[in-house]
């Protein structure tokens, strides 16, 4: 099939995509929280039916418990609560957790936060004061501290560094292009990929991001399949419920959406906070003087 020219010329989509290889999911995540999954649970073994119960009447614990402490909680083992997780959709615990902790920040009640239509303007704009601080928090407590290290050491020893998003996200990612040339990173952005300009990159000097806030935008998914047939090393800026970006990309940023009336903005503030981290990590990084601000 084709794609209509957008930005650039020579856009166009193949009809043979095939997905990189990548490391098989034991099911499609459920769109529903883990929460409502837990609570409509019908086929879990006794020992799961334990720990289900125990996350149901301790939820603001699990957070921060190993799956080893939660086992002894729970009077089960760590095998018993990771094929548990697997039921639910997760790979492992640890993946689940991060899920869990996003989501339990999102269902906490705050009244901070909390969008009243009776409050005054002024305190509404303590309430947007509330949300950005919430959700630059909860994004930063989704960020992998060894795979932000992989990723900054592969932004700064690449040649170049290309952004592939649509919509508003287009524009955040033009946005993090003007930032990053005045480093003197050769960067641009495209709302689709294109396979003539593919075939001239060098699998080790580039690196490609992509961003959806679904994680299944058809075009961003034939792209970070395209991209990844060259080598082209990938990082997925997305959602951490629908896997399909993020399992073909090499390292993923997880964007944090909320559940308020406002989740509109909470996502854009998110993807603005994951992009200024990158450009803030490379400012320190190409720096060589600390000193030298030029």
């Amino acid at each position: 099939m084709k794609v209509n020219p957008v930005t650039m010329i020579g856009f166009r989509l193949t009809t043979t995509l095939e997905p990189a290889s990548v490391t098989e999911h034991p099911k499609l995540r459920s769109e529903e929280m883990i929460i409502q999954q837990l609570q409509k649970g019908k086929t879990f073994t006794h020992q799961e039916k334990a720990i289900v119960q125990f996350i149901l009447e301790n939820q603001a614990r699990v957070a921060d418990k190993t799956a080893k402490e939660l086992a002894t909680l729970t009077l089960t083992s760590p095998a018993t609560i990771n094929r548990l997780c697997k039921k639910l959709g997760f790979a492992s615990y640890h993946e689940f957790q991060l899920q869990y902790v996003s989501e339990h920040a999102q269902c906490k009640k705050n009244e901070w936060t909390k969008l009243d239509v009776k409050a005054s303007n002024i305190a509404l704009s303590t309430t947007v004061e509330g949300l950005y601080q919430e959700t630059v928090r909860y994004t930063q407590e989704m960020i992998k501290k060894d795979s932000l290290n992989r990723i900054i050491n592969r932004l700064v020893h690449s040649k170049r560094v290309d952004f592939y998003a649509s919509d508003v996200n287009y524009t955040r990612a033009h946005g993090l292009c003007l930032k990053l040339s005045s480093l003197g990173i050769n960067t641009q952005v495209f709302n689709t990929y294109n396979d003539f300009y593919i075939d001239t990159l060098e699998g080790n000097d580039s690196v490609a991001v992509i961003i959806s806030h679904t994680g299944k935008n058809p075009v961003m998914i034939s792209a970070a399949t395209e991209l990844r047939r060259k080598n082209i090393y990938t990082i997925a800026i997305t959602g951490n419920v629908n896997r399909n970006l993020d399992l073909l990309c090499n390292e993923s940023l997880y964007i944090y959406t909320g559940t308020y009336e406002l989740t509109s903005l909470q996502y854009g503030v998110s993807v603005d906070y994951l992009l200024d981290v990158l450009f803030t990590c490379l400012v320190a990084r190409k720096r060589k003087n600390i000193f030298d601000f030029e």
